[in-house]
């Protein structure tokens, strides 16, 4: 069995998977069990006895959650261990998938939301100040605010100096994604992903 990339993982866990939540005791099957496996970097086992699940988390898909409960939670090093799996993705503009993508699709996938674009991540992030940002926030430049109309969003890893003017990004920019140091931009306004926790 060919086991999968570490950047593969990555890829799939922030497509399709997006909420864990407590196993109820019993082995997941399927599709699950087969990300399970994956997950752990191990081939799936085959028994003819069933196997106790020691709490893992089973999988669920988005279309699964709830209605109008928000992004699943996720940590901080989630979000950035996920970003550096992309580091090296070609640009393409509209771009979804791992032969491409372009910064909105980038940071989708980094926060493990569905698609947003520059104007639609008001919908599972807030608002906050440049005081208050930390690895796994995003850099938002709305259309409406770009001179040129086409808006950019970055995420944000750490700031690279005291004074707080220049900060490590992972981006999506032509013509790959790259973690780079970039200058402070108050064009952009710093957003944070909804059910972010520390970790």
């Amino acid at each position: 069995m060919t086991r999968p990339t570490p950047a593969a993982l990555a890829f799939a866990r922030s497509t399709l998977p997006v909420r864990r939540v407590a196993s109820n005791g019993t082995v997941p099957s399927g599709f699950a069990a087969l990300l399970k496996a994956a997950a752990q970097n191990q081939p799936k086992r085959s028994t003819a006895q069933p196997q106790v699940a020691s709490k893992a988390p089973e999988i669920y898909h988005a279309a699964m959650l709830p209605a109008g409960v928000g992004p699943a939670p996720i940590t901080r090093s989630e979000i950035i261990n996920t970003a550096q799996q992309l580091m090296n993705v070609p640009y393409v503009w509209g771009g979804t998938s791992a032969t491409g993508l372009d910064c909105s699709a980038f940071v989708s996938k980094a926060w493990g939301v569905a698609r947003h674009t520059t104007d639609t991540f008001s919908s599972v992030a807030s608002p906050i100040s440049k005081d208050e940002l930390q690895a796994g926030d995003a850099l938002n430049l709305t259309t409406g605010r770009d001179p040129e109309g086409d808006g950019h969003v970055r995420l944000f890893d750490r700031w690279a100096n005291p004074e707080h003017t220049k900060m490590y990004v992972y981006e999506e920019t032509p013509p790959r994604s790259v973690h780079h140091v970039i200058n402070w931009d108050p064009k952009y306004q710093p957003m944070r992903r909804n059910n972010v926790v520390d970790g």
